[in-house]
């Protein structure tokens, strides 16, 4: 009996020195080049040029300020929000002095296959009524094109949720424009248009998450769909502005490239892995490194080089999968965990971005082709390659009213399988 309880001793100290040598193995397996270059990719942050316009965006539910005095009060959240990083930091201090502005989801073009302007068209006056007291708000969405970039002073803190601007005042300005037309007012309407897609370009861009990144895309598709349906009812010679031309040029890889988003992600997992690492018992069960060359690849891909090449060929981007488990998960199931948690499938994202570069080709392609004199199906063999892409050349609808092609990002409720542009006016 008591040899037994000796040698059962013994294998059990045996399999607590196996399980102390695979925790160390797994604790110092080296990490992979890729991951350390994904890494080194999402840590490479070069920050933007030119004016920040993020003041403007976080305070513009507000009405009747200075550019100055939202720069303050940005500046008063900010030290709030550096001081106690909790949800109620998310909140302007502007709130405790006035409301801001109340906007009715009435004033919105719904989504689906009927474009704004037809919906607006079709009840002027509830737009009308919606849009009451919204002209300052619009003056500022009108401003936030007068920015180079939105970047966000706001740093991840711990497990805690960055603060984010309000977006929904964004949507607002689509069906405002569509009324100005409506109401006689076709310049300054196709101005604000463009205002708003140069927006839209520029959050793309330079959006510290991927929520400003797809903001910036949902802007620049609604807002192209809405003039391609306002300038269809012009003269093919309609002359545009020279800023309006400019907005309306084709988006280029780096435009379109989801790197500066990705990198914001990737501070902000950072931040948490970083807390959550505090205490001993965590450090058992999450290596820091480890986690963090994990989830690099799920953000990794968005920084490579063959994401640009990819953008630049219009094809879809090769996005990583999520990590599979391996050695290094053994002294780290927790990390490994998060790592596949925090890793969905973010193809549709950049699929995303990639048809917001499409939408403003087709409006190219429509305003090209109504100038030439020959029938669409025959001029489009001589589209210019700038409002073309090789992989998604735009077709002409089944009966002949509509410039079309795939849609690569997933179709929102009521919208159909392709991007179109409409060829002439119902």
């Amino acid at each position: 009996m008591l040899r037994m309880l000796r040698w059962m001793g013994w294998a059990m100290l045996g399999l607590l020195v196996m399980a102390i040598a695979a925790w160390l193995l797994s604790r110092f397996w080296p990490l992979s080049a890729a991951q350390r270059e994904d890494r080194r990719l999402l840590e490479a942050v070069h920050p933007s040029e030119g004016r920040n316009g993020f003041a403007l965006l976080w305070t513009l539910p507000f009405d009747g300020l200075d550019l100055a005095q939202r720069e303050a009060a940005l500046a008063d959240d900010l030290r709030r929000w550096q001081t106690t990083p909790t949800h109620a930091s998310h909140a302007s201090v502007l709130a405790a002095a006035q409301a801001p502005l109340n906007l009715d989801g009435a004033g919105r073009c719904a989504v689906g296959p009927v474009g704004c302007l037809a919906q607006v068209r079709a009840d002027p006056q509830r737009f009308a009524g919606a849009h009451t007291g919204h002209a300052g708000l619009h003056e500022r969405l009108a401003r936030l094109a007068d920015f180079d970039r939105f970047d966000s002073p706001f740093q991840p803190s711990g497990i805690e949720l960055m603060p984010l601007p309000a977006y929904t005042p964004l949507l607002d300005g689509a069906s405002a424009q569509a009324l100005a037309y409506l109401q006689g007012d076709v310049a300054g309407a196709i101005e604000s248009g463009c205002s708003a897609v140069r927006f839209g370009r520029r959050m793309m861009r330079t959006g510290s998450t991927l929520v400003d990144s797809m903001m910036g895309a949902a802007v620049v598709r609604t807002h192209a769909a809405l003039l391609g349906d306002m300038l269809v009812e012009q003269s093919p010679d309609y002359v545009l502005s020279a800023s309006c031309k400019a907005a309306l040029l084709p988006l280029d890889a780096d435009e379109q490239s989801l790197c500066h988003a990705m990198q914001g992600e990737f501070a902000m997992n950072k931040a948490a892995i970083g807390a959550s690492t505090q205490t001993a018992g965590n450090r058992l069960l999450l290596d820091r490194d480890h986690t963090l060359a994990r989830i690099a690849g799920n953000f990794g891909w968005a920084c490579r080089p063959a994401a640009a090449k990819a953008l630049a060929a219009d094809v879809p981007l090769p996005v990583s999968a999520r990590p599979q488990w391996d050695m290094g998960c053994v002294a780290n199931p927790l990390g490994c965990t998060l790592s596949a948690i925090a890793g969905p499938s973010y193809a549709q994202y950049a699929a995303r971005s990639q048809d917001a570069a499409a939408m403003i080709r087709l409006l190219g392609a429509q305003r090209w082709l109504r100038q030439q004199t020959e029938a669409p199906a025959e001029a489009l063999a001589r589209l210019p390659a700038q409002w073309r892409s090789d992989t998604r050349a735009p077709q002409l609808s089944a009966d002949g009213r509509y410039l079309q092609v795939l849609r690569r990002g997933p179709a929102r409720d009521g919208e159909g399988g392709y991007l179109s542009m409409p060829l002439r006016a119902d």
